[in-house]
């Protein structure tokens, strides 16, 4: 079959010219449709759905271990500044490991889902001991500081004393 140019129009130019020529016979054409069996189809389907299923879990365990992660650099800061608020942060990593439980509970059928879940809570759970060490310490400093300033109010008073009794000596007294 060859390219006839629109009436009015000429030959097509250079660039546009057929390289192959047409076979001299015709190429049979399909002589049955293509037919899909409907099991297939469904087969293709349930695997789309789940293959979707799937990549949404995996967006939210990715975005919890986001949270998880900011939920951990701010425990360090807050370690590091010591204002206080490791009840504060202690509830929140409870609020996101109830979170947690609660979308392993919701995606109990996607089995690859259920590991990362897993996976995020082990995090979660290193990242709570992790806490406790740093309140254990945090505490353990703070009681050394305490006795510092005791032991350094201590030593001042003494000083105070033994300047005076200095003063005392010089001056001729007792």
């Amino acid at each position: 079959m060859e390219h006839q140019p629109p009436h009015g129009e000429g030959p097509p130019t250079e660039p546009t010219r057929r390289v192959v020529e047409s076979p001299s016979q015709p190429v049979p054409a399909a002589t049955a449709p293509v037919a899909y069996e409907s099991d297939l189809v469904e087969r293709i389907d349930r695997a789309r759905f789940w293959a979707n299923f799937g990549a949404v879990a995996a967006t939210l365990a990715a975005i919890i271990g986001v949270i998880a992660l900011i939920v951990a650099l701010q425990a360090k800061d807050d370690a590091n500044n010591n204002d206080g608020s490791s009840a504060s942060l202690q509830r929140q990593v409870n609020s996101l490991e109830s979170d947690v439980s609660d979308l392993k509970g919701k995606t109990s059928s996607a089995g690859d889902t259920t590991k990362q879940l897993d996976q995020i809570s082990k995090r979660l759970d290193g990242i709570d001991g992790k806490i406790t060490k740093v309140q254990s310490a945090q505490s353990k400093t703070d009681a050394s500081v305490t006795k510092l300033q005791t032991d350094l109010s201590d030593l001042t008073d003494r000083v105070d004393q033994v300047e005076q009794a200095q003063e005392q000596g010089a001056s001729g007294g007792p």
